[in-house]
């Protein structure tokens, strides 16, 4: 019994060493997303995917509160988290 007693604070120190360890590994990459998107009624998800187009560089965000680029976390607007890159309305040039 001595022996199990002498042992205990190593085995805490190992088991909050664990579960620091545990609960500090990061989540999902948000930045893992390769897609970028803008609201758009006319898709079935509500977003239509522009990433060929802000590659080159032909569009604009103009001035407003609306969402003009967004990513999402998994590449899909159904199910990823959305980020938004860009305020405005987006008008292809």
């Amino acid at each position: 019994m001595n022996k199990f007693l002498k042992s205990l604070p190593a085995l805490a120190f190992a088991l909050a060493a664990s579960v620091a360890f545990a609960f500090n590994m990061p989540l999902d990459d948000a930045s893992s997303a390769t897609k970028v998107w803008t609201p758009d009624a006319a898709e079935p998800h509500g977003y239509r995917e522009v990433t060929s187009i802000v590659q080159e560089e032909e569009y604009d965000c103009n001035l407003s509160s609306n969402e003009c680029l967004v990513e999402f976390s998994n590449d899909d607007p159904a199910t990823g988290m959305k980020t938004i890159l860009q305020d405005g309305d987006f008008q292809e040039q």
